[in-house]
């Protein structure tokens, strides 16, 4: 009888075994829309969740890449996905164009992380220290260890917009040596867990023909090629230069000081001709002079023999190396006079600001320091 009754309850929970398998493998996404049609200034509020709910669920990430249905034009964002549940506010700026949009949720089973590896061979590293630093948040110093075959992995990263990664030995040098290559797997090709997809449209009136849009749609999780891309007509009162459209999507409120000499390289390739950002400066600017430091190795900036900060892509950045940076990737500087409101306190300052910064995420500064791209903020425009 005791045998028997075993087995009853051994085949009842293979059973719920299966069934909370079978539920897991049919995972849904549900969407959330306060509304399906909007026009240009307005915000898309969405309510994204997995389907059945489990607030135990691991931390993932959800990517949301729209589309124009007409042109294939597409826009990537990415968010945390935590506990299975995540809200997004999107804001519509006024260069998008009226007609239908589709909105493709895709979930990815990873989260934010950075893969790398030590590649000087015959090294005796065991561990490596870093800093990361961010904009709005102190910076983060600690240490990671190194794999056998040189690898490490610092995972469970959350942050927004872009963070700044520098490596240096445990056993601080002069010289910084280490030769360094990372991954971020969120910028990977990756194939989704899950996908949904949805239709928005924009516009003061519903002059798209909705059911002939989406019937003609098929999304690819395939990048298309800019050249197969029908181009929007946008008309506007006025054209913006590319410096400005830059400094309007780049540049920081703490940065834009009508007091900052602004140098920009779109209209002419001047820069080229020197070997490096410093040399520029200090030919172009009354001031300005560099001085070799042999006790440290590094070339440093002066302003009338005080010593000048330098922010890359607006992180400030206490170990800059001219050589670290090439000026092929530099796409617009502002210099700072000792005594701007905007950097009050301070003995003069450099900006640069370069490709990476909006378009080309976890680049290669040096062989030891990295950009990475984060998660989209919450609240975040749409253009």
């Amino acid at each position: 009888m005791k045998a028997a009754l075993l087995k009853i309850i051994a085949i009842l929970l293979f059973t719920l075994c299966f069934l909370q398998v079978k539920t897991r493998a049919s995972d849904t996404l549900v969407v959330i829309f306060d509304r399906q049609q909007f026009v240009q200034g307005d915000s898309i509020e969405m309510e994204v969740y997995s389907e059945p709910f489990r607030a135990n669920q691991p931390a993932q990430t959800l990517h949301l890449w729209i589309e124009n249905v007409k042109t294939g034009q597409r826009w990537k964002y990415r968010y945390p996905f935590i506990k299975g549940r995540y809200k997004i506010t999107l804001k519509i700026n006024d260069s998008i164009a009226n007609g239908r949009y589709a909105f493709n949720f895709l979930l990815q089973k990873k989260f934010l992380s950075v893969k790398g590896k030590l590649k000087n061979a015959g090294e005796p590293e065991k561990a490596i220290n870093y800093i990361a630093r961010t904009k709005n948040m102190a910076p983060i110093i600690d240490g990671v260890e190194i794999e056998e075959d040189g690898s490490f992995k610092i995972d469970n990263l959350f942050y927004t917009d872009s963070v700044y990664f520098g490596f240096s030995p445990v056993q601080k040098s002069k010289e910084n040596k280490l030769k360094i290559a990372i991954e971020t797997p969120l910028d990977s090709a990756f194939i989704p867990e899950t996908l949904l997809t949805e239709f928005v449209t924009i516009g003061p009136d519903a002059t798209v023909n909705s059911d002939a849009a989406e019937k003609g749609y098929a999304f690819s999780i395939n990048d298309k090629k800019a050249a197969q891309l029908l181009q929007e007509i946008v008309l506007k009162t006025k054209q913006l230069s590319k410096r400005e459209k830059y400094e309007n999507e780049n540049v920081s409120s703490l940065f834009a000081s009508a007091n900052a000499r602004t140098f920009d390289f779109y209209e002419n390739d001047e820069l080229k001709n020197y070997p490096d950002i410093y040399s520029y400066l200090t030919a172009n600017v009354a001031g300005l002079t560099s001085y070799n430091d042999e006790q440290t190795g590094r070339t440093v900036l002066y302003w009338r023999n005080q010593n000048v900060n330098i922010y890359v892509d607006e992180f400030f950045d206490a170990d800059f190396s001219p050589v670290s940076l090439s000026v092929v990737d530099i796409e617009l500087v502002k210099v700072y006079s000792p005594g701007s409101r905007m950097l009050d306190g301070f003995n003069g300052a450099v900006a640069i600001y370069t490709r990476r910064m909006s378009s080309r995420p976890g680049n290669r500064l040096s062989n030891y320091s990295f950009y990475v791209k984060g998660y989209t903020p919450k609240a975040a425009e749409w253009k």
